[in-house]
């Protein structure tokens, strides 16, 4: 059962300065005050048909010059904007927390690169990262690498000759793997788990869930939806960029 907390109850403020080995999650509703767009609700990138149609696997490759449209201009507008108080929360949080001897494992279904300005020194992408880009062609010892160009169509492989694609995760496509297992090792025996920005409705963030629970870790979620799992023990219901920082300070 799920318990409604704010940001001065003392348990949880307890929790954080406490907890041994913490696992991270964040979601869309990080970066949202940042000024990019989330995908689901209301205003959501996927509320448009075609943005949604275009993030499925099984539309490519007719889909990959409409796809790097798509991504070349977020490209551009991630660029242009900052990170945000809960990102550098986050970041001061981890520091703190590493620099005691602690674990922190920061994982995220964001693809921009906020944390990482924000001065996270670790950040595992289970959704890919908007600036690296990789070979169509699996087998191309291309791989995958960073590209901060705001690509408008396909660029051609310089190994193969192939087309090149956003390195991020479509629908129908398997997590990152490097991402994906840092997040599970460090799912396997954290007593912390915390859920920004995401009520972990996706299947990402509810298999991370389901796993921190089974292994006995509190579970706190920190986002303004009404309802969360109830495999969630405290929901803190705010927005992460107001209460972060005054909930890593204390």
């Amino acid at each position: 059962m799920t318990t409604l907390v704010d940001e001065n109850d003392p348990a949880l403020a307890d929790l954080f300065s406490r907890s041994q080995r913490v696992l991270v999650l964040t979601g869309a509703g990080v970066s949202a005050p940042s000024g990019l767009p989330t995908y689901r609700g209301a205003g959501g990138l996927y509320n448009d048909t075609e943005i949604e149609a275009l993030h499925h696997a099984e539309a490519l490759p007719a889909s990959l010059d409409a796809l790097w449209g798509f991504y070349g201009q977020l490209r551009q507008q991630v660029a242009s904007v900052e990170p945000n108080s809960a990102h550098k929360a986050i970041a001061a949080w981890q520091l703190a927390t590493l620099g005691q001897g602690r674990r922190f494992t920061l994982a995220t279904q964001n693809i921009d690169d906020l944390h990482e300005r924000a001065s996270s020194p670790q950040v595992a992408h289970l959704h890919g990262s908007l600036y690296s880009t990789c070979c169509m062609d699996e087998a191309c010892a291309y791989g995958a690498r960073h590209d901060p160009v705001a690509h408008l169509s396909a660029p051609p492989c310089p190994v193969c000759g192939g087309r090149l694609r956003p390195a991020i995760v479509l629908f129908g496509e398997r997590l990152f793997g490097a991402a994906e297992r840092e997040a599970r090792l460090a799912v396997r025996d954290c007593d912390l788990f915390v859920a920004i920005g995401t009520s972990a409705v996706v299947s990402t963030a509810l298999g991370l869930l389901r796993y921190a629970t089974d292994v006995g870790a509190t579970a706190v979620c920190i986002d303004p939806a009404p309802e969360v799992d109830e495999r969630f023990g405290l929901h803190l219901q705010d927005r992460a960029e107001l209460v972060l920082p005054r909930l890593i300070a204390t």
